[in-house]
């Protein structure tokens, strides 16, 4: 039996249909890549913002609608908006780190004024414009080993990423990892999630076995809070959930880059109704402070 499985084709996808390649393998089964342009990719110059929902995934997962491919693999970060109902998640992998990392020679306190940080992200760069006035955030696009080469050639002075992909691209850069409460990751940042047809059954079965619970448990429960407050790389917003035992713990912040809150939760229960929780709280407190209506 051989899996097809649809995904960018840019080197980190590579790398993460690999790792679920690698569990199915060790079920006796093979696979093999379908790659994908998604409109993140033809429009490389074009801010993310600019280009909508869903430029990450949705060509990917067309293809598994259109039978092109049994599953599509995607850093579950992607897929926050609500993606075709024709689809579920069926596996998650153990999470990697989820934090974000600053790729530069000083830490973040002591960077100097106008010193030039690169991020596509809205909700990174209102976090450092809160906790670093001083200093310039510049738009970057581009797969993370392109933006490496940017930084590397010396168009920026830094760069905030996700170090859950410099640890899966095995990447080695003096970078510093970054505080969740100064900068609250995206949510379902360090995921590779697994989406296949609702009407699969057997593939759905096979996918149950290399699937981790507590991540999942973790990744409902962020999706719950964004589902409140909105989310992704055209937001604001972070969130994440920790579980240990059978807590889970929880972490959201909103900056507009003037004012930054963060709220937290830690209880036991089911995690959509915890993370929706944590929204509403956060939500509360976004709207007493003013700085939405």
């Amino acid at each position: 039996m051989k899996i097809r499985i649809a995904a960018r084709g840019s080197k980190l996808s590579k790398i993460q249909v690999d790792m679920v390649g690698e569990k199915l393998r060790k079920l006796g089964i093979d696979y093999e890549l379908v790659e994908i342009k998604t409109k993140a990719d033809l429009f490389l110059n074009e801010p993310l913002a600019k280009l909508g929902k869903g430029v990450f995934e949705k060509e990917v997962n067309e293809a598994v609608l259109m039978g092109k491919a049994d599953i599509a693999v995607h850093s579950m970060k992607d897929i926050l908006s609500e993606f075709n109902q024709e689809l579920e998640i069926f596996a998650v992998l153990e999470r990697d780190p989820p934090n974000d990392i600053l790729i530069t020679e000083k830490p973040l306190h002591k960077l100097e004024p106008n010193t030039v940080i690169g991020t596509s992200s809205i909700r990174r760069k209102n976090f450092l414009t809160y906790i670093k006035p001083n200093v310039s955030v510049k738009d970057i696009r581009g797969n993370v080993d392109t933006r490496i080469r940017k930084y590397l050639a010396g168009e920026y002075s830094g760069l905030i990423l996700a170090e859950a992909s410099i640890k899966r691209l095995k990447l080695d850069l003096k970078y510093y990892r970054l505080n969740v409460y100064d900068f609250t990751p995206e949510a379902n940042q360090g995921i590779v999630v697994v989406l296949g047809r609702k009407n699969d059954e057997r593939i759905k079965k096979i996918l149950k076995d290399i699937s981790d619970q507590n991540t999942l448990d973790e990744a409902l429960a962020e999706r719950a809070t964004i589902s409140i407050i909105g989310g992704g790389c055209h937001s604001p917003v972070g969130v994440l959930f920790k579980k240990e035992g059978k807590e889970l713990y929880g972490i959201a912040s909103y900056s507009d880059g003037r004012k930054k809150i963060t709220v937290t939760i830690s209880k036991t229960g089911d995690p959509n109704n915890l993370g929706t929780e944590l929204g509403l709280l956060l939500r509360k407190e976004i709207k007493n402070e003013g700085i939405i209506s």
